[in-house]
């Protein structure tokens, strides 16, 4: 059986255009500096790689997603985003959640490309060794960033800038739910993959 074509290119296509058009004016323009560094590291990875290694087309739809979702939160700010106050005002709640979701959904949708690129070169000794180094994995992924967050609150202490940046909104375990929801989400698609054996 031949293997399926990969859609990576289109994707890409598609992405940069979305991409692009969010660009042109963001809300706050060093906010979207900030967010958008880890972003370009990480596409410059996969198409530098691309001609030696290759995800699975549903790894690269889930990366597709995942990196609308953040450059959706880029343009806004992840505190500013009107779904997220659609959402907070529809069920009559205080804060905007979509940041919620998108570090929820770092963890859902991008632990299978780590998965198959560490199903190349690790060898896991059981399926339970395997979910629990994935999850601890994103947990730390996750933590890395809130690391980062607080270096940029720090250096531009003085600015406003730094608390739209952290995203917060006033709740003082911000950080600690964040990595919390990575962690969870990356446990909820190992979990729904275990029974759809055809993303393994």
């Amino acid at each position: 059986m031949n293997k399926a074509k990969s859609v990576a290119p289109v994707l890409l296509i598609f992405f940069l255009i979305f991409w692009l058009a969010l660009a042109i004016n963001p809300l706050h323009r060093n906010i979207w500096f900030a967010e958008n560094i880890i972003l370009i590291v990480c596409i410059s990875y996969l198409v530098f790689y691309y001609p030696s290694y290759q995800f699975s087309n549903t790894s690269y739809w889930l990366i597709f997603v995942f990196c609308i979702l953040q450059t959706i939160g880029a343009h806004y700010t992840y505190a500013e985003v009107p779904l997220g106050f659609w959402v907070a005002e529809l069920f009559d709640i205080q804060r905007n959640h979509f940041d919620r979701l998108v570090h929820f959904a770092f963890g859902f949708l991008i632990v299978l490309p780590f998965k198959e690129r560490f199903g190349k070169i690790v060898n896991f000794s059981n399926r339970s060794v395997e979910i629990f180094t994935l999850v601890m994995i994103f947990i730390g992924i996750g933590a890395s960033y809130e690391i980062l967050e607080w270096w940029y609150a720090v250096i531009y202490e003085q600015d406003s800038a730094s608390n739209m940046f952290l995203g917060s909104q006033g709740d003082i375990w911000d950080g600690e739910k964040d990595v919390f929801l990575a962690g969870v989400g990356a446990w909820l698609f190992l979990a729904f993959a275990n029974t759809k054996k055809k993303f393994l």
